[in-house]
């Protein structure tokens, strides 16, 4: 029943409203980001433990970070596709 009123909701929403969207969520977590106090990053893990992880990455974290990527960009896609 929820997939239905999804698509009729898509039938509603025009490709100026969709770039509206999408493009106001973009300048909106850019200016988050900017907004928001980020020193509490660098505290969180030590030299040493930087170090160690980044050492211990290999191919295989590559390979698995892609296809998380990956599957994100295939879901905004599907997202887009719908209402196009």
């Amino acid at each position: 029943m929820d997939y239905f009123l999804f698509t009729s909701l898509a039938r509603e929403i025009s490709r100026t409203d969709l770039i509206g969207i999408i493009v106001g969520h973009i300048i909106f977590g850019f200016a988050l980001t900017q907004l928001l106090d980020w020193s509490w990053l660098k505290n969180l893990m030590s030299d040493k433990d930087k170090e160690k992880m980044l050492k211990g990455y290999n191919w295989k974290d590559l390979i698995v970070d892609s296809a998380i990527i990956a599957v994100v960009i295939g879901f905004l896609f599907l997202l887009i596709s719908l209402f196009l």
